[in-house]
């Protein structure tokens, strides 16, 4: 093992701290640890493992090769792509998806599409220890791109396991992904997103708008200009006069009416609906599909969130970035504490119906509390 390798910098956890993986949040409580520290504390630690295919539904494994990684292996041993998630600052859930496709792109020379999230199980071992594995499925776009994999014909892929290297969770989840026609799925969706694209789109983007600000306007004068009506859900809808979400649900939809009346969109073309926390992420997908019912395409800039829509069989949009650092509700709510101007942050008439229900002064207050 060379130094680098021994050098590793794994991505850890506390185990405590299990439970707030649903949320895609991992920024607080992802920690970096030498590999040969977190492998003598028995530190839990991030893994992932991908099943990957063809669009002809063949499935992409990979020859496994002696310690050294010079020779093949003259036994007949294939493994599913699989690794440790390194800790790179800023981690965040995004951190996790990058070193998968950079990796697999690195060794194997082809790009990964309709990355997939199936699930992800914590599990402790006498051997390993303790880890939290994301399991995905992918395909790819060029199959002929490398010559360290074999591909498996769908008529062989319920035995094809039996000869792969991997745990028995592994397994548990390459059941499901074969019970469930997973991968005959998604190359369906793949191949019929463009006809998806011919049909009346209806979008849907979820936020706080804590307050509504002009990074909000324009994500949704971006995504007006894709989709022919656009549903908006005010997330943490029941939560008001608190320095995290001061304002209530009918104060953020008016933000939001006066922001877009504003700006000429019709509005015939939105609706907005209240959408409350449920503080569990399934059961606050399974809450959106059913507020939002009839709608074919689903943005957001959350990797995570993005994920959780994907594996609902919802298509996802593309992302639309505008300036994050400054556009935010944290920032400007930190701005308006200072005396700071959010004029240029803002739209004109947020500012001035905050100003008419004293939102300015409430947010102040607040934050002499928190």
């Amino acid at each position: 093992m060379s130094s680098d390798q021994k050098d590793e910098i794994f991505a850890c956890f506390k185990k405590e701290d299990l439970d707030n993986f649903h949320t895609g949040d991992l920024s607080s409580i992802v920690f970096p640890m030498l590999k040969k520290n977190a492998l003598k504390k028995s530190i839990p630690r991030i893994r992932f493992n991908i099943f990957v295919f063809t669009k002809e539904n063949q499935l992409v494994l990979l020859k496994k090769l002696r310690d050294n990684g010079e020779k093949e292996s003259t036994e007949r041993n294939f493994m599913t792509l699989s690794g440790f998630i390194h800790y790179i600052s800023p981690f965040s859930y995004s951190s996790i998806e990058n070193e998968i496709k950079h990796e697999f792109k690195e060794k194997f020379g082809s790009i990964l599409i309709h990355f997939r999230l199936i699930d992800f199980i914590f599990d402790e071992t006498p051997k390993e220890g303790s880890i939290l594995t994301y399991y995905y499925l992918a395909l790819i776009l060029d199959k002929n791109s490398t010559k360290n994999w074999i591909l498996v014909d769908e008529s062989k892929l319920k035995n094809s396991i039996v000869e792969a290297v991997c745990d028995k969770n592994c397994k548990i989840i390459w059941k499901r992904v074969l019970n469930n026609n997973l991968p005959r799925k998604l190359i369906e969706n793949s191949l019929n997103i463009q006809d998806q694209k011919n049909l009346v789109q209806i979008g849907v983007i979820i936020g706080r708008f804590q307050p509504f600000h002009n990074g909000h306007l324009q994500l949704i004068l971006a995504i007006l200009s894709e989709v022919n009506f656009l549903k908006i859900g005010i997330g943490s809808s029941q939560y008001s006069n608190t320095m995290y979400n001061p304002f209530s649900y009918d104060e953020r939809k008016e933000f939001i009416i006066r922001s877009l009346q504003s700006a000429n969109v019709n509005p015939d073309r939105y609706e907005i609906y209240p959408l409350p926390d449920l503080h569990n992420m399934k059961r606050w997908v399974a809450q959106v599909l059913d507020v939002f019912g009839n709608f074919n395409i689903f943005y957001s800039n959350n990797d995570w969130i993005r994920q959780l829509f994907k594996k609902s069989g919802k298509m996802v949009g593309n992302k639309h970035v505008f300036d994050f650092k400054h556009f935010n509700g944290t920032y400007i709510r930190r701005m308006i504490c200072d005396n700071k101007s959010i004029q240029d942050l803002v739209p004109i008439s947020v500012i001035s119906y905050m100003k008419k229900i004293e939102g300015i002064k409430r947010v102040k207050n607040l934050s002499q509390f928190t």
